[in-house]
This record gives structure tokens, C-alpha cells and sequence, in this order.
């Protein structure tokens, strides 16, 4: 009889790029993120993240006894899906430890980095998409799948200050000159950068951006780009 339903394991080998697994050959399997607010291409599963990544156990069977205590939260919800995708600019916490990070890109690779608790509560959201709802009223869509009512002041490729709490939008980071960004993708993925200048594509080509780094002057796609600072 053929199997139905999706596989909830990969081989570690064939494990996407943004994993942080370095030692792809000591097992064989690992988890496999399940659909969710972020690709499988930009995410890795909560189990590979707390066992694999942060050390807090040894074992799956030990990450679902905290899970199933519901002890971590991820953007201030308590998740139980040891295969449930965590990806960029996600907030982990786990306040029995008083552990707090923040997702980010480091090298090409989604990196947990500590932050304070004060910081925990925040998380920044990267405008994606707009459209507009029956009565006129502007809808705005997230990189993680979220959306939320928007404003004329909000463009695409700007990032928003969301409270995790109430989830009210605190503050608008607008993506032009001068703006700092981290590259979140292509050869230069992980590098943080300020804008110089914008390049407007010809003949159905994206838009290109120049920008500074530490290491000089790069020229990179603007899609690429995800603000998380003011000019």
C-alpha cells in the first residue's frame, strides 16, 4: 500500500544550507521542518535547535518532555511541535532558564544569538507584500506569515518594531540610504551593511543595491537586504 501523508524526517546529508549542522555525517536522519510560517529552505526544526544547536539536550525524547511542559516559546507562544520551523528574526525563549535569543544569519546560516530579556519582547518583521481588504482598509504582509493593518507609510522592504505582547506595531524602519541592513541571502548572507546606493533593474532584472560593509563596498540584490536600523 503507498504511504500517505509527509515524511517527518530527511536524511541529514540533504539537510538545506541554513541548518546550522556542521557534522552532517555522525547520524544519519534528523527532523524535518514541518510547513509552517517559514520555508523549509529558511528554517530549522525546534528539536535540531534545542538538541543540535543549543545543547539543552541529548536526546528527542528529552526535547518533547520540555516541549510537552511547554517551556520554550517562540515569538511569546508556547510550541509543542518538536518539528515546528523556526527561521529568521524568530524569538526563542525559554524563561525557566532565563534564555533568550534571536534568530539570525551568521556565515549563510541561521544562528541562535543571545539577547536580554528586555529584548525578547520585540521582534522585527520584514514587509513582504500589501494588498487591500474589503472596505478599503491596507493589509500588510510579514516574512513569517504574519499580516497585519497597515498604513500609506508602509513600504515593501521596510521593517517593523512588533510588541510580542500586544502585538502592536512600535516602530517603522524605512529601507533607504543610509539604513543598516544585514544580508540575509546570496554569497555576501550574514554581513551587516549600510545602504549607498540603489541601482533600478532594466528589462525585467531586480533591483541591485550598493552597499558598505567592513570588508568594502558590495553590490548585491535589494531583495536581499533586510533593514534593521535607522539611517
Amino acid at each position: 500500500m503507498a504511504k500517505r501523508g509527509r515524511s517527518n524526517h530527511m536524511k541529514r546529508l540533504a539537510a538545506p544550507k541554513a541548518v546550522p549542522i556542521h557534522n552532517k555525517k555522525a547520524h544519519t536522519w534528523m527532523a524535518k521542518a514541518r510547513p509552517g510560517p517559514h520555508s523549509t529552505r529558511m528554517a530549522i526544526p525546534l528539536s535540531v535547535l534545542l538538541r543540535d544547536v543549543l545543547g539543552l539536550a541529548d536526546t528527542l525524547f528529552e526535547v518533547k518532555k520540555v516541549l510537552n511542559a511547554r517551556r520554550v516559546l517562540v515569538d511569546g507562544a508556547a510550541r509543542t511541535e518538536p518539528s515546528f520551523p523556526v527561521g529568521l528574526m524568530d524569538i526563542i525563549s525559554i524563561p525557566d532558564m532565563k534564555l533568550h535569543y534571536r534568530m539570525t544569519i551568521v556565515r549563510g546560516k541561521l544562528e541562535p544569538h543571545k539577547i536580554d530579556e528586555k529584548d525578547s519582547i520585540h521582534k522585527m518583521l520584514k514587509v513582504v507584500g500589501k494588498n487591500t481588504l474589503p472596505g478599503g482598509k491596507a493589509n500588510v504582509l510579514f516574512h513569517d506569515g504574519r499580516n497585519l493593518p497597515g498604513d500609506t507609510h508602509m513600504k515593501m522592504g521596510d521593517t517593523v518594531l512588533l510588541s510580542l505582547k500586544d502585538h502592536k506595531v512600535e516602530k517603522l524602519l524605512k529601507r533607504g540610504v543610509g539604513a543598516k541592513c544585514l544580508v540575509v541571502s546570496g554569497k555576501h548572507a550574514g554581513i551587516e551593511a549600510k545602504i549607498e546606493k540603489f541601482f533600478e533593474g532594466k528589462e525585467g532584472r531586480p533591483t541591485e543595491v550598493l552597499v558598505k560593509t567592513p570588508q568594502g563596498e558590495v553590490r548585491t540584490l535589494l531583495d536581499y537586504l533586510f533593514v534593521v536600523g535607522e539611517a
